[in-house]
């Protein structure tokens, strides 16, 4: 090794060393100097050039800061439940941000946009995989659909041809248009890959098989807001009454293009109990949200105010206004834009798929560790615990058992049992799940807990983050019981700090005035007009000429005036109306009284100010009491290598 490169180790060592040891002490707690210089290096001081002597200053604060901080902690104000609270609510939201990060939010964010510009019109075929119907049979139908596809079968006739679900075959399989976020994330990525025309492969979902098409694409509609009149079909409606609501229909639709008031037809025809009371307006709504043949003729309205012809769904007629067309945006760069899809990612499945797929690394990170278990006597313990069977073990398997462990975590027999009750309770899809299946689906679950509590461990700056903003909700918690409300409640106290120290708190030559500050121009030379005329009820006479006037009346010294112009010192002088900066409004003031000597603030006066001293005074109390319980020791030595 040669000397350059052993004194280059040897000076490293010695800096880590130097970093690692204590600028200072307070009782037995410890400051390190990495510690200190990070805080420090936070918080520069504006201006300042002299970096040691801001260094020695910032020394005093920090001090400070630590004893007030330990003051809450003894105070346990840390225990409280709204620092509880508010602690939990950052840190949840620190993970989530780092969780979303992990799960490229930024990318699905872009994702949607993009999908976002276009709709596109889908048809599916669709095997249901039924209850109590062979799963083999349903594949083989589906691959039937799929082989005839590609030998040219057209797709409306093997919907009916395949198709199991009474539901697809009456629409022949149309589901409409459907733009981002109206199916599931999975059904969404397989329809966004086709080009118009194309069919998919076969895709299994938690519903049974699917083959879509992609019958045609337009640029994005957006959303709509309309109004409506529905005369609704009765149950079992006889072909009288049907041709009745049709004839209805059809009267209420041309004396709507005629002039007639809408309102006032929602209001005497329509039974839509949603919408009647409020003018027949629904809530604004986009593709995919209703059924196609109640959005197309909606969706075909071209301008604000046209009225669709007359058209039937399954609830009865509709005559449908169109009020508002709300385009998608298509600015990417607009923050409002982004905002909204990251806010419906995190509220959707989208959200939740990108999460799962990060897992299977959770759990490499988290160090899972699958525990050896007879599965066969688990599958036993667990029915039985299921059936409520009571007892304490089943051969190797007992509560106690561990199924599987993370880095610092244990997960018991007993522990599943719980999870898998829930899950039967439930009667969600997870419960139709074989029980080693569903052992798997609990296992990344647990991970993913696990992972989310123990996040500190992976990144050292949630940890960081967390601590400055629990220490900062306690200095604030500190400083408000030692000082602020104790200063406020302590009259006494303030009386005789005022007592005291009454000569510093001294009115500068100055006038009393009324200022009046007016929404307009014009109010505000009414108000002039009426104070010339003679002050009887000032009070009264604001109040009479607007509500929206602001009055006070105060002492002011000459150099805090609330206006700009210059006054005379005279009773009676009336200042121009002075335009605020911050908005339209107008200022002026009235002179009442002329002050031309310093006099003496009285204790009420001078409160304000009175109480901003004495709490400084009750601070550095506070502080002096703090480092006789917690001693301070500065390790110069240490101190003297900081530059």
């Amino acid at each position: 090794m040669s000397k350059k490169f052993f004194l280059l180790i040897t000076a490293a060592c010695i800096l880590q060393v130097l970093n690692a040891q204590n600028v200072f002490t307070y009782g037995k707690k410890a400051v390190s100097k990495a510690e200190f210089l990070k805080a420090f290096d936070k918080n520069p001081t504006p201006g300042e050039t002299d970096r040691k002597k801001a260094l020695k200053e910032y020394l005093e604060l920090y001090i400070n800061y630590k004893l007030k901080v330990q003051s809450a902690y003894d105070d346990k104000l840390h225990e409280q439940p709204l620092f509880k609270n508010e602690s939990s609510s950052f840190r949840k939201q620190l993970a989530d941000n780092i969780i979303n990060t992990e799960a490229n939010i930024d990318n699905l964010i872009k994702e949607v946009f993009e999908r976002s510009q276009k709709d596109i019109h889908v048809a599916q075929i669709f095997i249901e995989i039924k209850p109590g119907v062979d799963n083999i049979e349903a594949i083989n139908q589906i691959e039937k659909a799929h082989k005839a596809l590609k030998a040219g079968m057209d797709f409306e006739e093997a919907v009916k041809k395949f198709s199991n679900d009474e539901y697809t075959i009456q629409t022949k399989g149309n589901l409409g248009f459907i733009t981002t976020f109206t199916l599931p994330y999975q059904f969404e990525n397989e329809i966004y890959k086709l080009k118009v025309g194309e069919f998919s492969s076969v895709y299994k979902s938690s519903f049974g098989y699917h083959i879509f098409k992609n019958l045609e694409e337009r640029s994005a509609a957006g959303k709509r807001k309309v109004a409506q009149i529905l005369l609704a079909m009765p149950i079992g409606a006889t072909k009288e009454s049907k041709q009745y609501l049709a004839t209805l229909a059809d009267s209420i639709y041309h004396l709507a293009i005629n002039g007639e008031d809408f309102e006032d037809l929602v209001e005497q025809y329509s039974n839509d109990r949603a919408t009647a009371s409020i003018g027949g307006v629904m809530q604004e709504f986009g593709i995919g949200e209703y059924a196609p043949n109640f959005e197309q003729p909606i969706f075909d309205l071209k301008n604000k105010g046209d009225i669709a012809k007359p058209f039937l769904t399954e609830h009865g007629w509709h005559i449908v206004k169109l009020l508002d067309i709300i385009p998608v945006s298509n600015n990417f760069s607009d923050p409002v834009t982004v905002s909204n899809i990251k806010n419906q990612i995190e509220r959707t499945d989208r959200m939740a798929f990108a999460k799962k797929a990060l897992v299977k690394n959770w759990m490499n990170i988290c160090k899972y560790k699958k525990e050896p278990f007879d599965e066969k006597d688990f599958m036993i313990y667990t029915d039985s615990a299921l059936a409520n069977i009571n007892f304490t073990g089943y051969k190797n398997i007992k509560p106690e058992t561990v199924l599987f462990s993370f880095a610092k975590q244990k997960i018991t027999v007993a522990e599943w049992i719980k999870f898998a009750r829930a899950v039967k309770e439930s009667k969600e899809k997870l419960a139709q799940l074989h029980t080693l299946v569903l052992l798997i689906e609990y296992e990344n679950i647990r991970c993913s807990e696990y992972y989310y509590d123990h996040l500190e461990d992976y990144y050292p700056t949630l940890k960081e983050q967390s601590k400055e903003f629990d220490e900062a909700n306690l200095l604030f918690g500190a400083m408000d019981k030692h000082v602020w409300s104790k200063a406020s409640e302590d009259t006494v106290g303030l009386k005789k700090y005022y007592a005291i120290n009454k000569t510093k708190y001294v009115w500068q030559p100055g006038v009393s005035a009324i200022v009046v500050t007016a929404p307009t121009q014009a109010l505000a030379v009414q108000v002039i007009d009426s104070f010339k005329a003679g002050l009887k009820d000032w009070k009264l006479v604001l109040n009479k000429i607007n509500n929206n006037i602001l009055f006070d009346s105060s002492r002011f010294e000459n150099n805090q005036l609330p206006i700009t112009q210059v006054i005379e010192n005279k009773i009676g002088f009336i200042s121009n109306p002075e335009k605020n900066t911050n908005d339209n409004s107008y200022t002026f003031m009235y002179i009442t009284a002329l002050h031309d000597k310093i006099e003496t603030k009285s204790f009420d006066e001078a409160r304000g100010f009175v109480t901003n001293n004495y709490q400084q005074v009750l601070e550095q109390k506070w502080i002096q009491a703090l480092k006789k319980k917690y001693p301070i020791v500065i390790n110069q030595a240490v101190w003297n290598t900081i530059k």
